[in-house]
């Protein structure tokens, strides 16, 4: 009685345990019933009515082994005694093992007395293709059952095929327990995946760790360069979009941080490469360096360098807890009036044209201001001017006065279409959404107060360095480039923005630098184009600081910069002199 199902969800011979995989596989198709012992119909997996019959402890065993082999976690759970518990179980296991096929074989019925306290008999691990037979660790001691007695029990062998001959054999073993009505379930335990298996066990395939070098060729020394640990770790396990390994190791971690157990011992399946494998990324060794001795300047600041023309992640650099280059969710403040312009320029605003400035603008019942060096405003600012020396109010008006149209999801949609915001990119090890806790950094607006708040980079929009650093990087090549830290990584594209508008920013930004509020920042150096941004954040109440922010870009030399300092005040305060330390450094201009 064998049970041979390809998983409805298409799944990588490999992947690492995303949310985005979660919800994938969470779609998996019911799949077909499997043969049973004795030739009789799938159970419903629940009581009978009095004129149903109930199923025998064999067909019931059976349909769920269909189940689970078919990638039903559902289905294969209203089978058991505890169908909440047993969906989620099989959910997060498989789905972080990740097999391309599950085969499961039922076995002989025995005396259920014979396994144990109600928990299945377990086999140990091993492998095909050239697999190692490891030992699993050592099952725990089953606490005391409170499900009915076992009324029979089965074995059952798996093998997770994972491609590429790459298979992972074992037996398992289930008891069947007498549920309401007299109908049997599948009493549900983890130790049913696999006999050493707990809740708290999580079960993953990962395969050898690749070296991990600079853009050239160099390996990343992470001792030397802490603050691109977590990155290296990352790409030294993933395997890229369409390639499967010629090894893994089933390990047993911690469900929690992700460790492996103690004193579990990995199994190994296929036969390791004789030639290392090496991921070689786009980061640039000077400017690298010359970030990192720049983000020690201030405290909890992170940085992110990009290559306009190509996308490719030159540096990555943080200080402090976490790493606030790549995740930090902030609010850009007016960094993100780069993208509000760039919409208004759209509608037909030129930088010449009148705005109003106001010393406050009252929304919705709530006063918006300028910092304090615009207190009064700027009686008769052009858009130029607004920009320059960043005026809140007058993006306000923009919004509320119809100048960036009448849709409140205008300033989304620009992000989208144009700078390539709101979606997933893969910068060479999965897929994932940057710079927000949610699926999109900037939120359609529902009202005209976030849609105000969001013109001047409050509101709802949250961001990253990476983030902001690509928004100045599309400016400054006139097209959006996903950014990458692995060459040949799967990209997204975007709309080129309209002839004129990246240059009509450009030069809006280059006054920025040169007589607006980044003036004085980066002195001794030409052609450089610039955006300041202080904005609130959730702890600005407590601080009364605000973050500090700074995009900038440098067309001559092809590179782009964001940086990010919590709570650093303005964004020529702190942001900037980071950002001006790096493009002083040698080798990086």
């Amino acid at each position: 009685m064998t049970v041979g199902r390809m998983a409805k969800a298409a799944r990588p011979a490999l992947c690492v345990l995303t949310v985005a995989a979660l919800v994938g596989i969470s779609g998996c198709g019911g799949g077909s019933k499997g043969k049973s012992g004795n030739g009789s119909g799938g159970a419903v997996g629940v009581a009978p009515t009095p004129s149903e019959t109930v199923a025998s402890p064999q067909t019931v065993a059976q349909a769920f082994l269909d189940a689970w082999a078919a990638g039903d976690w559902h289905k294969a759970a209203s089978y058991t005694d505890n169908a909440a518990n047993a969906e989620a179980g099989l959910k997060a296991e498989m789905t972080s093992l990740a097999p391309q096929k599950i085969t499961l074989t039922l076995g002989e019925q025995s005396d259920p007395s014979a396994s144990g306290s109600g928990t299945p008999s377990g086999g140990s691990g091993g492998g095909s293709g050239s697999s190692s037979t490891a030992g699993t660790p050592t099952a725990a001691a089953p606490p005391t059952s409170t499900a009915a007695p076992a009324i029979a029990h089965f074995s059952f062998a798996v093998a997770d095929d994972f491609g590429t001959n790459l298979t992972w054999q074992y037996k398992s073993g289930l008891n069947l327990v007498q549920g309401s009505g007299g109908q049997p379930q599948v009493h549900w335990s983890y130790s049913v995946i696999h006999p050493a298996l707990l809740s708290t066990t999580l079960l993953k395939a990962a395969p050898p760790k690749m070296t991990v070098t600079d853009a050239t060729g160099t390996k990343i020394d992470t001792k030397a360069h802490p603050t691109l640990a977590n990155t290296v770790n990352l790409l030294s396990t993933h395997v890229p979009t369409g390639q499967t390994p010629l090894a893994l190791t089933i390990e047993f971690t911690d469900a929690n941080t992700g460790a492996p157990l103690s004193g579990a011992q990995p199994v190994s399946i296929g036969a390791a490469s004789t030639a290392p494998m090496t991921v070689k990324t786009t980061l640039r060794p000077a400017v690298q360096n010359a970030m990192e001795a720049a983000v020690k300047q201030f405290p909890n600041s992170g940085m992110v360098a990009i290559q306009p023309s190509t996308g490719d992640i030159l540096g990555i650099a943080t200080n402090g807890p976490g790493n606030i280059a790549t995740q930090a969710t902030r609010a850009p403040g007016s960094t993100f009036k780069v993208l509000t312009t760039a919409l208004a320029l759209q509608k037909g605003l030129k930088p010449t044209d009148p705005v109003t400035c106001d010393p406050k603008v009252n929304v919705e019942g709530k006063d918006i201001t300028n910092d304090k060096d615009l207190a009064n405003g700027i009686p008769g600012a052009t858009l130029r001017d607004a920009f320059l020396q960043s005026c809140n109010t007058a993006f306000v008006h923009l919004a509320l006065d119809g100048k960036l149209g009448t849709d409140y999801g205008a300033l989304a949609e620009e992000g989208k279409t144009y700078f390539g915001l709101n979606q997933k990119w893969d910068l060479g090890m999965g897929a994932a959404t940057y710079g927000t806790a949610k699926d999109q950094q900037v939120i359609p607006a529902t009202g005209k107060g976030t849609f105000a708040r969001d013109a001047f980079g409050q509101g709802d929009i949250t961001m990253s360095p990476l983030v902001m650093a690509s928004v100045a990087a599309t400016v400054c090549a006139g097209q959006f480039h996903q950014p990458v830290l692995v060459p040949g990584a799967p990209t997204i594209t975007a709309t080129p923005l309209p002839a004129g508008v990246s240059q009509q920013l450009t030069t809006l930004m280059e006054g920025v630098a040169t007589s607006g509020t980044a003036a004085n920042v980066f002195g001794g150096l030409t052609g450089i184009a610039a955006k300041t941004g202080s904005a609130e954040s959730a702890d600005s109440a407590k601080t009364h600081t605000t973050d500090s922010w700074m995009v900038v870009f440098d067309k001559a030399h092809d590179i782009a910069f964001a940086a990010l300092v919590l709570n650093g005040g303005f964004g020529k305060a702190a942001a900037g002199p980071e950002i001006n330390a790096v493009l002083h450094a040698p080798g990086v201009r």
